[in-house]
């Protein structure tokens, strides 16, 4: 009863953007690629923030309005919405040993219709998924978490009709390349950058870790990946704990 009553209210919402004619829950038209985050990252400026993250309430209050993946995906399997309707749970846990069912499908379908701020130049046709995760590549991802990521990821291909396929499903470092600059109001060749030992410049986003690709294909979704994707992540592992990455520029980035 309160998966229905939830459902109806958002619906209410959002009229019109998760239904198709006749009511068929469907994933909105604008959505392009599904792309996958890590909340724990390399924070070359803050050590005390390297490679931590906090629960989805706390980063949820730190996001801006419109800012933020559409889930987080808790270590225990929870789905995080980015907005609930008021009244409504701040979470919920799938049933990950069955597929979506329609009252799924439709929550799902009206979860991913606005658009949020979580992908440089990418958010108008995207949607995004956080893992609670270190961003390391040696730390393991929970299995309830990997089980639950891999429905919702079903979910999402499923409601899309087959206007998506898992080469769709992208990690943030595949569409985010920057260099990790050192001032947000300064991003543009010529402008300071944070580089490794040897000089070359590091990257602001390295993550998912492909160990999570790797644990989604044992789900049974093999989302196509090059052959060395954690280089960049490698490299940004390399700076000591408790130090801040050193910084280049201004000048050129030709050594990244």
């Amino acid at each position: 009863m309160r998966s229905a009553i939830w459902v109806a209210a958002a619906l209410l919402l959002t009229p019109g953007r998760a239904l198709a004619a006749g009511g068929t829950p469907r994933l909105a038209a604008r959505v392009q690629c599904i792309v996958v985050h890590v909340l724990g990252g390399p924070a070359y400026d803050r050590p005390e923030r390297r490679f931590r993250f906090f629960d989805p309430p706390r980063t949820q209050s730190r996001w801006k309005a419109r800012f933020g993946a559409h889930w987080i995906v808790w270590t225990d399997g929870s789905l995080w919405p980015r907005h609930s309707p008021s009244g409504g749970p701040r979470s919920w846990m799938p049933d990950t040993t069955r597929p979506a069912d329609e009252a799924d499908r439709r929550r799902v379908a009206v979860e991913a219709a606005p658009v949020y701020a979580h992908l440089y130049n990418g958010n108008s046709d995207s949607v995004g998924i956080e893992l609670a995760h270190s961003g390391r590549a040696g730390d393991p991802f929970p299995a309830a978490e990997v089980r639950s990521l891999a429905w919702l990821l079903r979910a999402l291909l499923d409601l899309s009709g087959g206007r998506l396929t898992v080469a769709d499903i992208h990690g943030h470092k595949d569409l985010d390349r920057r260099p990790a600059y050192l001032h947000a109001s300064c991003e543009r060749p010529g402008c300071s950058y944070f580089v490794d030992g040897q000089g070359r410049a590091l990257r602001r986003r390295v993550d998912p870790p492909e160990s999570l690709f790797a644990a989604l294909s044992r789900e049974g979704i093999a989302v196509p990946r090059p052959s060395d994707g954690d280089a960049d992540l490698r490299r940004a592992e390399t700076i000591a704990a408790g130090e801040r990455a050193p910084v280049a520029g201004p000048g050129s980035l030709s050594k990244r």
